[in-house]
C-alpha cells in the first residue's frame, strides 16, 4: 500500500511539472498568433495529459491486484500514448504550421478526443465481459479443483505411514486422484447435491486414513475398506461426469 501511494505522489509530481511545462512550451513557440487556436490547442493537450495522468493511477491500481498485465490494460495504455501523440501533432502542425480554421481544427480535436473515449469505453466493457466470464469459469471449477486439493492432501497423508502398507494406501489414493485429474473440471448449478456427495465421500476418505494414521498396528480388513471408500467417489465421480454431460 505506502509502495503504491508512493509511486502516485511520483506520478502527481511528474504531471504537475509536465502541466508547466506545456504552458512554457506553449508561449515559447509562439502558439498565440491565434488567440482562439491558442486556446483550443491548450486545452486540447491539457485535457490529452489529464487522461494520461489519470490512466495511468487506474494502471497502478488494476495492476497490484492482478498477477499479470492485462491485454486490455495494454490496449487502453496504447490508446492513451495514442490520442496524445495525435493531440500534439495536430497542435503542432494544424495549429502551428498549416493555421487551420478555428472552427475546423476545433472540430478535429473534438473528434479524437471522441474517439478516444469510444474506444476506451469499448475496450472497458469489453473487459468488464471477460473478467466476467473469467469469474464464471474459476466457479465452476472450484468444486473439482477443492476435491483435487483435498486428494492430495490425503496422498500425502498416506505416505506419511509408517507401514510397508502406506505404499499399497497411496496407489489407492493415487488412482482416485487420476481420475479426478481426467475428468472435466468444469460444473453446472443442477450438479451440486452431486458434488456435495462427493465432498462428504472424499471427506470421510480423508478421516479413514487419518484413522489408520494414528493406529499402531493395521487393522485387519483395512484395504478392503478403503477400496470400497475409493471405488464409491469414482462410481459417484462418473455419475456427475455423466450428469453434467447431459447438461451441456
Amino acid at each position: 500500500m505506502n509502495k503504491r501511494r508512493s509511486h502516485t505522489g511520483t506520478v502527481s509530481l511528474i504531471f504537475a511539472a509536465a502541466l508547466i511545462l506545456t504552458v512554457m512550451i506553449f508561449l515559447g513557440m509562439g502558439f498565440i498568433s491565434s488567440p482562439a487556436r491558442f486556446a483550443v490547442s491548450f486545452i486540447a493537450v491539457l485535457v490529452a495529459e489529464i487522461i494520461v495522468y489519470f490512466f495511468v493511477l487506474y494502471w497502478l491500481k488494476t495492476a497490484g491486484s492482478i498477477r499479470e498485465t492485462s491485454p486490455v490494460l495494454l490496449s487502453g495504455a496504447f490508446i492513451v500514448a495514442g490520442y496524445l501523440a495525435a493531440v500534439l501533432i495536430s497542435a503542432l502542425v494544424l495549429d502551428g504550421l498549416l493555421q487551420l480554421p478555428v472552427s475546423w481544427y476545433a472540430a478535429e480535436q473534438l473528434i479524437l478526443l471522441l474517439l478516444c473515449a469510444v474506444l476506451l469505453g469499448a475496450f472497458r466493457l469489453y473487459g468488464k465481459h471477460a473478467g466476467g466470464q473469467e469469474r464464471k469459469i474459476a466457479d465452476a471449477s472450484r468444486s473439482h479443483r477443492l476435491h483435487m486439493n483435498e486428494l492430495v492432501e490425503i496422498r500425502e497423508l498416506a505416505g506419511r505411514w509408517k507401514f510397508p502398507e502406506s505404499e499399497r494406501l497411496t496407489e489407492l489414493i493415487s488412482l482416485l486422484e487420476e481420475r479426478f485429474r481426467y475428468s472435466n473440471p468444469l460444473s453446472k448449478p443442477g450438479l451440486s447435491a452431486t458434488e456435495d456427495i462427493i465432498s462428504q465421500q472424499i471427506s470421510l476418505l480423508h478421516d479413514q486414513v487419518s484413522l489408520l494414521i494414528v493406529l499402531k498396528v493395521p487393522p485387519a480388513g483395512w484395504e478392503a475398506e478403503i477400496h470400497e471408500l475409493t471405488d464409491s467417489i469414482a462410481h459417484t465421480l462418473q455419475r456427475r461426469n455423466r450428469e453434467l454431460a447431459e447438461l451441456q
